[in-house]
């Protein structure tokens, strides 16, 4: 496996110290930056062609284009669509981040688990001033327990979103079917949920199992998520019986 990081934030660098724990890994190319570190399957690298994808976590990369133009498969921390006509041909995964990757490849993967008659709660935090009212949402610790805001409810499932004010991050899905309720919590330092997110992003796509075209990662929600448990994703879980 050969994969090309584009890095410019901690992000970024986390990723590619999390893939070089993977043991397929042959070659992490390190594009137009130096390397100072030892590890010989670690290489400075100006072009990525003959790489099996290309990553970043930068969302203003130009390396998107450089990628498909080269016919390699590239894979994006941030969360915008991809529409350009030429990146249909190679496989493209955007949001490959902790709320759309993670947290929505779980969701996705619990409401099938569920069936069609579980209602599902899907919350995550983000960057803000604690809410002293809203939704309640209790996230495993150190995170703990917020208050959050609805984002969007249709018939099945309602989404929430928790700001917090400090370095940590979490994920809870939750699914009820009569009168069980399963709940599946992730807490951690947001940076290395990040990074866990793309790296998992990066070993899904570079292992051929990402389609040509643009896609999300909860279109391959259990691929991604085998990937991220490797890399060394915690989740939390517990059923409660009203």
């Amino acid at each position: 496996m050969r994969i090309a990081l584009d890095h410019t934030s901690e992000i970024g660098i986390r990723a590619g110290r999390l893939l070089l724990g993977e043991p397929e890994l042959d070659r992490l190319g390190i594009v137009r930056r130096d390397v100072k570190d030892r590890d010989p399957r670690l290489v400075r690298i100006d072009r990525v062609s003959d790489f099996d994808a290309v990553v970043t976590d930068d969302p203003d990369s130009a390396i998107l284009a450089e990628a498909v133009g080269a016919g390699v498969p590239c894979v994006l921390w941030a969360d915008e669509d991809v529409l350009t006509v030429e990146a249909n041909a190679v496989p493209v995964l955007t949001g490959a981040n902790l709320v759309t990757g993670i947290g929505r490849s779980l969701a996705e993967r619990e409401t099938g688990i569920a069936g069609p008659s579980a209602e599902v709660r899907f919350s995550w935090t983000e960057p803000g001033r604690p809410l002293r009212s809203g939704e309640a949402v209790t996230f495993p610790d150190p995170v703990g327990a917020r208050w959050g805001t609805r984002r969007r409810m249709t018939n099945r499932r309602l989404e929430i979103a928790a700001p917090v004010p400090d370095e940590w991050a979490g994920v809870v899905v939750q699914t009820t079917t009569d009168a069980v309720t399963h709940t599946l919590g992730i807490a951690d330092l947001a940076t290395h949920l990040e990074a866990i997110a793309l790296a998992s992003g990066a070993v899904t796509t570079a292992a051929g199992l990402v389609s040509a075209g643009t896609h999300r990662p909860e279109e391959f929600a259990d691929d991604y998520l085998l990937a991220a448990l490797r890399i060394g994703l915690d989740i939390a879980s517990f059923t409660s019986v009203t």
